[in-house]
């Protein structure tokens, strides 16, 4: 397709509906592996923090081509902006349209107050990743993605659970005080304050010794996301970690559950699910670019 520069607009998606954003997403993925509809869309991106007003796209006769949206929030301590979906539909791909929305959306973006830019890049994503290291970020961190299906994993953790423990329904808030528990910063989808953008939408699961609280977990159900689990490092290796992922597990809705975003360097968390019965799917790097004048890469 010839496409010239002076065909194509950047700007925000304030004002835009979620109905054109839906189809633009829908159909910027809809020849990758990639199973999404509208109503979870709509809940990836509340999870997210995605802001349209913070988020740009390539418009084409006013029709959405390609898009960054970002979600906007604190991570690390920082001001930060996480791109929570980059797409471009098929005909408009090779244009080098990504390029030309991030070099829009970074003086907007410091404007706004933000310091630190951060994305998630499947390791196997070469073209992707290029463009992310040309437009100076650098990988922070590497990520290993599971997959398992419930009956062998519940089978797998049913002999090895601990039963002297009572499980109790929870809160973010009630888990907050936990948060020492884990091993490693969850990555910004998994945070607390991610599962604190849409409460309702998840199962927060405490594991208690009497009055004592030793491990917890948080899982999306509607969608068999397990996206939290910590125990006390004085209540490890009795149980503790399989009954909370056994009670989580059996509450997913598919029959299909995914671990994401688990810290590359963390051996203890990998081999804890990888001995419950899920198994690599894929490796993501986190990535991460800061804005302003004396961090420009």
């Amino acid at each position: 397709m010839k496409i010239n520069d002076s065909d194509i607009e950047i700007r925000s998606l304030a004002g835009i509906s979620f109905d054109e954003i839906a189809q633009a997403f829908l159909e910027a993925f809809s020849d990758y592996d990639i199973k999404l509809d509208r109503e979870s869309l709509f809940a990836m991106l509340k999870r997210r923090g995605a802001r349209m007003d913070l988020s740009f796209a390539a418009f084409h006769d006013q029709r959405i081509v390609s898009f960054i949206i970002n979600g906007i929030g604190t991570f690390a301590g920082s001001a930060t902006a996480y791109d929570t979906g980059t797409g471009t539909v098929k005909e408009f791909r090779g244009l080098g349209l990504t390029d030309r929305i991030l070099n829009h959306s970074f003086d907007v973006l410091e404007s706004a107050g933000i310091t630190t830019y951060i994305l998630e890049v499947l390791e196997h994503n070469a073209p992707a990743v290029r463009i992310y290291t040309r437009q100076g970020f650098a990988i922070e961190r590497e990520f290993d993605c599971y997959t398992g299906e419930v009956a062998a994993i519940t089978g797998r953790l049913s002999c090895c659970v601990s039963e002297n423990l009572r499980i109790e329904r929870s809160t973010v808030d009630e888990i907050e005080r936990y948060a020492s528990f884990m091993d490693f910063m969850p990555s910004w989808q998994n945070s607390l304050d991610s599962v604190r953008r849409n409460p309702d939408a998840f199962l927060c699961l405490t594991a208690n010794v009497g009055d004592v609280v030793v491990g917890w977990g948080v899982s999306e159900t509607a969608y068999g996301d397990i996206t939290l689990l910590a125990v006390d490092g004085a209540y490890r290796r009795q149980g503790v970690g399989s009954r909370l992922l056994l009670e989580l597990v059996s509450a997913s809705v598919p029959d299909r559950v995914k671990v994401l975003n688990v810290d590359d360097s963390c051996k203890c968390m990998k081999s804890f699910v990888e001995n419950s019965g899920l198994e690599l799917s894929c490796r993501q790097y986190e990535m991460m670019k800061h804005l302003g004048s004396m961090f420009c890469g």
